[in-house]
């Protein structure tokens, strides 16, 4: 089907497409436009398509294996699969923002299995994922420990951080260590760090959960001490992106910070994407 793009999100995995990294696994198609996440309307639908119809509001992902396809653009073909309908809580740019991230979240924080009172580390909890794993962590009734610089704690708190911890100035594991001493529940890691998640996983006790999105996640390693460590691959599927929809009606998960940039200033959105130091999500609205 054909949707007409009102709001695309920015992610690192556009960056690294950009850069070459996908070019020995997956089709590139040139010109390639990059972007994955869309909010936005169907325009058109094709033979056999019943899930979805012209006019409908929906937000997801383009769901094909290909690079150079992508929904920094005016319209782009997406599977409907990987879109659901938007309800009116949800506008195009949260659409955007909640795709992928929210998927990645809800993936992680479901296969923790947490429970009430879980203490868990979030490490990059300001970033577009991290905001949503906050919102589930907490939701679910754990505590997260939200590991950020201190110009985010605030924003960490107001979206379910019981605690917070500056990497800039303080030693993380020492003091979770000193606040934990028993071990803590799960580390949802979206830095990808691997020397430093390796004395990180010792807080984790057996039984626990290690994940991260950006392969900082030592399996083999983590096993052998009972812990389970996974290195996710996100899934945009239909079943997903409404049951995040449902968290937003139902109040669970609320939007985070989400700066917009004008399809010309897309190159803008990109490169501040590469700092690493983005606080909720940016989304490109042609």
């Amino acid at each position: 089907m054909r949707v007409k793009v009102e709001a695309a999100s920015v992610n690192p995995a556009d960056l690294y497409m950009m850069k070459g990294a996908y070019k020995d696994f997956m089709e590139h198609r040139f010109p390639l436009v990059p972007g994955q996440d869309l909010g936005g309307v169907v325009d058109a639908v094709g033979a056999g398509v019943t899930e979805l119809q012209v006019g409908d509001q929906v937000f997801g992902n383009h769901g094909k294996q290909i690079v150079g396809e992508g929904t920094l653009a005016e319209y782009v073909i997406a599977s409907p699969g990987t879109l659901a309908r938007r309800p009116a809580s949800v506008d195009a740019p949260f659409g955007a923002a909640l795709s992928l991230a929210g998927v990645s979240a809800l993936q992680m924080v479901e296969a923790a299995d947490l429970q009430p009172g879980d203490v868990v580390l979030v490490i990059g909890a300001a970033g577009g994922i991290g905001s949503i794993v906050l919102q589930l962590a907490a939701a679910s009734g754990a505590k997260p420990i939200a590991v950020t610089r201190a110009v985010n704690h605030d924003y960490a708190r107001g979206l379910g951080a019981t605690e917070t911890i500056d990497y800039t100035t303080q030693d993380v594991f020492a003091t979770v260590r000193a606040a934990h001493p028993d071990g803590i529940a799960a580390i949802f890691d979206q830095v990808g760090d691997k020397e430093a998640n390796k004395r990180l996983a010792e807080l984790v006790r057996k039984g626990g959960r290690f994940f991260s999105m950006a392969g900082g996640a030592d399996a083999e390693t983590l096993a052998a001490r009972g812990i389970k460590a996974v290195n996710v691959r996100t899934q945009v599927t239909t079943d997903k992106l409404d049951r995040l929809a449902e968290d937003v009606e139902a109040g669970k998960l609320k939007r985070p910070e989400i700066r917009t940039f004008r399809l010309e200033d897309a190159v803008e959105a990109v490169t501040e994407i590469g700092s690493g130091h983005v606080r909720g999500k940016l989304v490109v609205a042609p």
